[in-house]
C-alpha cells in the first residue's frame, strides 16, 4: 500500500496514549492499520465525552490536511494501535497536482464539514435531551 519512498510514517501507540489533543494545531492525519482510537471532547477533564471509536481502515484528524485550525477533538488509543501518519505538507503537495477546481470544491466542503462538526460538538457538550 505504501512504499518506503513515500513520505508516510508508521507510528505505534500503546493503550491510553494521546495521538493528538483537542485545541492543538493539526499538522497530520492518521490512517489506522490496527487497534482502536476514541475521538472525544474534554478527554483529560472530569467528564470526558467520547464522540466516536475508530478502528482499522479509518482515518482520523483528516481536517488538519486541509486547514490550519486547531483540533476539534482529542484522539486517545483504546488499545495498542498502529497508524500511518500523513503530514499536511505531503498531502498538500499531492493535492497541488490535481485540478484547481477540485481543490476549491474540497476547500469549500472542508469548511462546511468543520462548521457542522462544531455545531454537533456543541450539542454533545450540553445534555440536549434534558431540556
Amino acid at each position: 500500500m505504501f512504499d518506503s519512498k513515500e513520505k508516510f510514517e508508521r507510528r505505534i501507540y500503546e493503550q491510553g496514549d494521546t495521538i493528538f489533543e483537542e485545541g492543538q494545531p493539526g499538522t497530520a492525519a492518521y490512517l489506522l492499520i490496527s487497534g482502536k482510537v476514541n475521538i472525544g471532547l474534554g478527554m483529560k477533564g472530569e467528564s470526558p465525552r467520547v464522540l466516536a471509536t475508530l478502528e482499522k481502515g479509518k482515518i482520523l484528524g483528516e481536517m488538519a490536511l486541509f486547514d490550519k485550525h486547531p483540533r476539534m477533538a482529542s484522539a486517545i488509543a483504546v488499545e495498542k494501535t498502529e497508524a500511518i501518519r500523513i503530514s499536511r505538507e505531503e498531502f498538500r503537495g499531492r493535492l497541488n497536482s490535481t485540478d484547481p477546481v477540485m481543490r476549491s470544491v474540497l476547500t469549500i466542503m472542508v469548511k462546511r464539514i468543520r462548521d457542522l462538526s462544531k455545531e454537533l460538538a456543541e450539542l454533545k457538550r450540553t445534555d440536549w435531551r434534558s431540556g
